[in-house]
């Protein structure tokens, strides 16, 4: 069963995206989200087998030199692929990119087989949800979530991995960003994060798309 790297978000971003999953389950088109057990997340790696203990150990020293930042969510997007995966889009940022390249420094030191999709230079960082979706069942999916108020935006407080199956998903461990009393700029790593990692890791102590932009926070009543 493959293991994934997620980001998650603040608790009324991760409840607002939970209620559109909820609507997808009651219109009857999907409940692959919600019945899965996933938390609202953007996926930052994916591979089939993985040394959890070791990555475990890096991860939460590299959590806590990333100060929590913000996503942007611009529109409602639908791989052109047999997954059949309906998502919001996630604005790719510097800091976006950066915090990615800099996590796969890690990952692939313990990650074997990885999905390509999510590798550097081939990730296009989303937010799924629903997935398993037949062509009718993409094109309700998006008619529904068109009611999605649109750009929205979240803060990225934790990274986690989960293992899943076709049917489920675990947690198997999670950490905070780094904690702070005062905003700090979400651009910049902790100084221990600096060229070097991005080439030899840390130091010290530390799919083709399809599109659909819509304006339009999801109502449950609507």
């Amino acid at each position: 069963m493959p293991f994934v790297v997620e980001l998650y978000f603040d608790p009324s971003t991760e409840a607002s995206i939970r209620d559109a999953w909820k609507a997808i389950d009651e219109a009857g088109i999907s409940n692959s989200m919600p019945k899965g057990g996933y938390r609202p997340h953007v996926s930052l790696g994916v591979c089939d087998h993985l040394e959890t203990d070791s990555l475990a150990q890096e991860l939460s020293i590299f959590a806590a030199s990333v100060a929590p930042f913000r996503l942007s969510f611009p529109n409602i997007g639908v791989f052109s692929t047999s997954e059949g995966v309906v998502f919001l889009g996630v604005t790719v940022t510097e800091a976006l990119l950066s915090v990615h390249a800099a996590f796969h420094e890690i990952f692939k030191k313990y990650a074997r087989e990885q999905r390509e999709y999510y590798t550097v230079g081939q990730w296009t960082p989303h937010c799924t949800l629903a997935f398993g979706l037949s062509e009718t069942q993409i094109v309700e999916a998006v008619t529904l979530c068109r009611r999605i108020v649109l750009p929205t935006s979240t803060e990225v407080r934790e990274i986690g991995v989960v293992e899943v199956s076709p049917t489920s998903c675990q947690t198997l461990f999670s950490c905070s960003l780094k904690t702070t009393d005062k905003i700090e700029r979400n651009d910049e790593l902790r100084p221990e994060y600096d060229e070097t990692l991005l080439k030899n890791g840390i130091r010290g102590n530390t799919r083709n798309n399809k599109i659909i932009n819509k304006e339009g926070i999801y109502h449950e009543n609507a």
